[in-house]
């Protein structure tokens, strides 16, 4: 089961609720988490620290995935990780390499006007933070760099599937040995590769003998703060979870160079990346009075939903999120819209909490957000100044504006109803009076699971 954030230390992630006309004037802000621990006998100031920034550039997402899976699937010790899986999330959203602009050509100098201008100096009072030692710079390239050239997409030109410095070295500072360090993680990499010819390479810019436009970049800007910088790059050739295999291979070679233990709850393989990436996937609403499972959601229009006008979003990656644009409601993971719904905007009622259900035959006690499994049917227990809308359901003898205290079997739910592409989960909708008060998620299944009644995002 993915969890949401299990940490030795974590940071409070940014807010991810704004209206869309707000997100015009405000790019989203981008989420910070501070994972790991020391052991014991160690100190946090002698424990190495890194920093991996992911998705500075919008259309990348080998790199705003790999991170994205850092802060989610990955527990460290003996050292620190610091992770921005979503740093130009305004641009990854939108599939675009920088609706404002490249953000990675903003480092040296950047306008007070830029709408990228507030993200920028964040990030750079990160970098220059005292305890970080090393960062590490996502990226996905086109082709397969190569020091020499063997055809269109294998040469000095190209970016992907390499490990960029600016330099060789950097005297007198821990992991200044740019050089040394890169090639001996490029050598890790290469112990795996999916095919022959993804080789990497190590590709160094020389950026100080004159090359204007990585003297605009963060990697450069990070050396000048006496902060060692790599770029990892993948290529743009193969599909995402091949991206973040190869973005995963090299992080993890840099985490052993600088002595982080680590572990992971899924196997760095091409299916293991794709089961992370996209099981158990949860975005709640409204302090997680409704949460929407979206591994199976249907790609159309999903319905009509009750919202509060302070909806507020909550996910269990930092790369979702849902975007408000009159009465529509667009939900993103990374760079993909997975499904829209119009929105009722309607007072809410906090005053109750949870109500007790019956499924199958055993009464559970469920909080607003729960996801309830069944393998027949579902009562909701009557509650007084309270209605339940089965949503698609057709119980009883019609019609009555109220569900509760009948049981609700699947065949009684019309299937184009159902939030899943195979028809097995419905909403049920709790109300008092005309206030919305919180919804519960049904699904049917074949067997029942240990508990039937599960909070996805505690």
């Amino acid at each position: 089961m993915k969890k949401l954030f299990l940490l030795c230390l974590m940071v409070a992630v940014c807010c991810l609720s704004f209206s869309y006309k707000k997100v015009l004037a405000h790019p989203l802000d981008f989420t910070v988490l501070q994972l790991g621990c020391h052991s014991a006998g160690s100190t946090m100031e002698s424990v190495p620290h890194i920093l991996v920034i992911g998705g500075i550039q919008g259309d990348e997402p080998g790199g705003f995935s790999a991170a994205a899976l850092l802060g989610t699937h990955y527990e460290f010790k003996n050292g620190y990780v610091t992770i921005i899986p979503n740093l130009n999330f305004f641009s990854i959203v939108n599939r675009n390499r920088g609706s404002f602009g490249d953000m990675n050509r903003k480092f040296a100098k950047i306008s007070r006007n830029d709408p990228d201008y507030r993200a920028v100096r964040r990030v750079q009072e990160l970098i220059r933070s005292p305890e970080v030692d090393l960062i590490l710079n996502l990226h996905d390239g086109s082709g397969f760099y190569s020091p020499i050239y063997v055809n269109e997409m294998q040469n000095p030109k190209r970016w992907g599937n390499s490990v960029i410095i600016d330099q060789e070295e950097f005297k007198d500072i821990p992991f200044g040995n740019l050089g040394e360090i890169g090639r001996r993680v490029v050598a890790k990499v290469n112990e795996n590769l999916l095919e022959k010819g993804h080789s990497y390479h190590l590709k160094n810019t020389e950026t100080a003998k004159g090359d204007k436009e990585m003297e605009k970049s963060l990697t450069w800007f990070a050396l000048g703060q006496g902060k060692p910088a790599f770029g990892i790059e993948a290529t743009k050739n193969v599909n995402t979870p091949g991206r973040v295999y190869y973005h995963l291979h090299a992080i993890e070679a840099f985490f052993e160079e600088a002595g982080i233990e680590f572990s992971r709850d899924f196997s760095l393989t091409i299916e293991g990346i794709g089961e992370a990436l996209n099981t158990d996937i949860y975005l709640g609403f409204m302090d997680d009075r409704l949460i929407l499972p979206l591994d199976d959601i249907k790609t159309s229009q999903i319905g009509v939903f009750p919202m509060r006008k302070n909806y507020g979003v909550k996910g269990n990656s930092p790369i979702l999120t849902a975007l408000a644009e009159k009465n529509m409601m667009q939900v993103y993971y990374g760079n993909n819209r997975l499904t829209n719904f119009k929105v009722e905007w309607l007072e809410c009622d906090t005053s109750l909490e949870s109500m007790e259900i019956e499924i199958d035959g055993n009464v559970y006690d469920a909080k607003f957000g729960d996801m309830l499994f069944a393998e027949e049917y579902v009562k909701i227990l009557p509650q007084k100044g309270y209605r339940l809308n089965a949503i698609g359901a057709v119980v009883g003898n019609g019609p009555r504006g109220d569900e509760s205290g009948i049981k609700i079997y699947k065949k009684d739910f019309q299937k184009r109803f159902s939030l899943d592409k195979k028809g097995n989960q419905y909403r049920l909708e709790v109300y008092c009076g005309a206030k919305y008060t919180g919804t519960f998620v049904l699904n049917y299944v074949q067997e029942l699971p240990e508990n039937p009644v599960y909070s996805p995002l505690e």
